[in-house]
C-alpha cells in the first residue's frame, strides 16, 4: 500500500516538476521575446533619443546641428565615407581614437545617408581608380586617410585635420601636441561642401617663407570654398578661376613678376586678403614691391611694431598683445566689440591721386598707443617711436569702378595656423574673418554649419578616455548580462520550488 501511495507521490511530483520545468523555460523564452521585440520597438520610435555617449565632452556623438542637417537632407542622399585602410581591431591611443567611434554615430543617425567602410588599396588597388579617375588626389600616398565621396566628387581626409594642435610645440619638437578634436567640424562641413557644391575658388601665393594656412583653408572649405596654391615661380600667373587671392604671413617680398601678375589681378577686379604682422623674421624685409602693389590701392603695410599703451586694452599687461576695436562700418561682422590682436603692424591709408580705391578702418587700436621701428637684433631704432595715435590694424580697400577690394591686415590673429590652433576654430577672430571674406567674395551661405571643437582633456589624446569600449559595455551589460541573470535566476526557482 505505502509502495502504491510513493509511486503516486514521485509519478505526481515528476509530472508537477515536468510542468514547472515548461513554465521556466517557456517564461524565459517569453522574456527573451519582449525584450527583442521591445529593444526594436524602442529604437524604431524613440532612436537617438534613447543613445547614450558615455566619453569625455561627448567625444562619440554628432551635434544637434549635424543632426540637423544629415535630416534635411533627401533621403535618397548617399554620401560615402572610405577608410583607405583596414579598420584597426582597438582605436585606443591610435589618431582613429575620436574618429572612428564619431563617423559610426554619423551612420546610426542619418538613416542611411552616411555609410562607412573600410578597403585597403594594398589588397583592393581598384578602389583608387574607382574613387579617382583621374589621379588628381594621389589617394596611393594617403592611405592612412578616410575619403568622403558624394556623386563623384571626393576630399580626402587626413587624421590630424581632425586635431588641433600646438603649432609652436610642432615645430620646436616636431611632435603633435593636442588641443582640440574637430573631427565632427571636419566631416560634417566636408559632407555640407559636397552636397551643396563649391561657391568660390581661392587660391593662395606660397613660396614667400610664410608659415602655412592649414588652418585657414579648412575655414575656407568650411565655407564652400574649393582651394588651391600658387607658388612664386619665374611663371607666375592668377588662373581666371580665381575669386579670391590670399597672402598669408608672407615672410619676404614678391618677386618682380608676381608684382606684375598681381598688378593686373587687381586691375581687372581682383579680390585680394593679405594677412601680414611684425616678427624677427620679416623685421628686415621692408616688401617694397607687395607695398608698391598696396599703394595702387592707397594702402602701406609699415615696418613700425604698434605698442597697445592704454592698460584697459592690453591683454596679460603686454603692450604688443592687445584688444582692438571694430570700427562702426563693420559692427554687424562680431558679436561683439573687441578682437585679439598680436605683434601687429600698422595698415596705414595713403592717398594716391591716380587712385580710385576708397579706404575704409576696420579694427583700430585705441587713441594712446604708439609704433616704433626694430632693427635686426630686435632693439628699438633711435628716433622712430610714433606716440599718442590711434592706428590701423586692418583695412578694406575698394575700387567701385572695377570691383577690385582687398581687406589688408597687420596681425595674423586672424589667419594664422599658430593663432587659430591655440584659440579654435570657433573663435571671434575667426568669425570676423569670416564675415569679411563673404563680403569681399559674395560667397553661397546655404546652411553653414557652425560645429564646436570638442575639449581634449590635458592637451594629449590619452587612451584612458572612454571610446567605443564605453557603448560595447553598455552592450554587454543589457543584451548579455542580464539575460544570463534572468536565466540563473529562472534555474534558482525551478531548483528550489521542484522540491516542494
Amino acid at each position: 500500500m505505502d509502495k502504491t501511495i510513493n509511486s503516486e507521490n514521485k509519478k505526481h511530483q515528476d509530472i508537477r516538476s515536468l510542468k514547472l520545468k515548461q513554465y521556466s523555460i517557456g517564461s524565459v523564452i517569453l522574456l527573451v521575446c519582449i525584450v527583442l521585440v521591445v529593444n526594436f520597438l524602442l529604437d524604431r520610435i524613440f532612436g537617438k533619443a534613447l543613445t547614450f555617449d558615455f566619453s569625455d565632452y561627448n567625444q562619440n556623438s554628432i551635434s544637434k546641428e549635424t543632426e540637423d542637417y544629415l535630416d534635411s537632407l533627401p533621403a535618397d542622399t548617399k554620401i560615402r565615407v572610405i577608410g583607405l585602410f583596414d579598420r584597426p581591431d582597438n582605436v585606443s591611443g591610435t589618431p582613429y581614437q575620436y574618429i572612428l567611434p564619431l563617423l559610426d554615430d554619423y551612420v546610426r543617425k542619418s538613416d542611411g545617408k552616411v555609410s562607412v567602410e573600410f578597403i585597403n588599396p594594398l589588397t583592393h588597388p581598384t578602389i583608387i581608380s574607382e574613387l579617382d579617375p583621374s589621379n588628381a588626389h594621389d589617394l596611393s600616398s594617403h592611405t592612412d586617410s578616410l575619403v568622403v565621396e558624394y556623386n563623384g566628387k571626393i576630399k580626402v581626409i587626413s587624421p590630424i585635420d581632425c586635431y588641433s594642435f600646438n603649432v609652436e610645440y610642432f615645430y620646436q619638437t616636431g611632435d603633435y601636441l593636442v588641443t582640440g578634436n574637430n573631427t565632427e567640424y571636419v566631416f560634417t562641413n566636408t559632407m555640407n561642401t559636397l552636397t551643396q557644391g563649391f561657391s568660390c575658388k581661392a587660391y593662395f601665393v606660397t613660396g614667400l617663407k610664410e608659415d602655412g594656412s592649414v588652418y585657414l583653408k579648412q575655414i575656407l572649405e568650411s565655407m564652400s570654398f574649393d582651394c588651391g596654391e600658387i607658388p612664386v615661380s619665374d611663371n607666375f600667373a592668377v588662373p581666371e578661376d580665381c575669386d579670391l587671392l590670399i597672402l598669408n604671413g608672407p615672410n619676404s617680398d614678391i618677386p618682380e613678376k608676381v608684382y606684375v601678375a598681381l598688378t593686373e589681378y587687381v586691375k581687372n577686379g581682383g579680390k585680394l586678403l593679405v594677412s601680414i604682422n611684425f616678427s624677427m623674421k620679416n623685421v628686415s624685409d621692408g616688401f617694397e614691391r607687395l607695398n608698391k602693389l598696396l599703394n595702387q590701392m592707397n594702402v602701406n603695410i609699415d615696418p613700425a611694431l604698434i605698442s597697445e599703451n592704454n592698460p584697459g586694452y592690453q591683454l596679460n599687461g603686454y603692450s604688443q598683445d592687445s584688444a582692438v576695436i571694430i570700427t562702426d562700418a563693420f559692427k554687424d561682422f562680431s558679436n561683439i566689440s573687441l578682437l585679439h590682436s598680436t605683434n601687429a603692424r600698422s595698415v596705414r591709408a595713403i592717398s594716391n591721386p591716380e587712385s580710385a580705391y576708397k579706404i575704409y578702418p576696420v579694427l583700430v587700436t585705441s587713441p594712446n598707443a604708439s609704433t616704433y621701428d626694430i632693427d635686426k637684433t630686435g632693439n628699438a631704432i633711435e628716433n622712430s617711436l610714433v606716440e599718442n595715435k590711434q592706428f590701423n590694424v586692418a583695412v578694406l580697400t575698394e575700387n567701385e569702378e572695377t570691383g577690385s577690394a582687398a581687406y589688408i591686415f597687420g596681425t595674423l590673429n586672424f589667419t594664422s595656423d599658430e593663432y587659430i590652433s591655440s584659440y579654435g576654430l570657433n573663435d571671434s577672430n575667426v568669425d570676423f574673418l569670416k564675415s569679411c571674406v563673404r563680403d569681399l567674395t559674395s560667397s553661397k551661405q546655404l546652411n553653414v554649419l557652425n560645429i564646436a571643437t570638442k575639449n581634449v582633456d590635458d592637451f594629449s589624446i590619452k587612451t584612458a578616455h572612454a571610446t567605443s569600449s564605453s557603448a560595447t559595455a553598455v552592450l554587454v551589460a543589457f543584451m548579455i548580462v542580464v539575460p544570463v541573470a534572468f536565466v540563473a535566476l529562472a534555474v534558482i526557482v525551478y531548483t528550489k520550488r521542484k522540491n516542494l
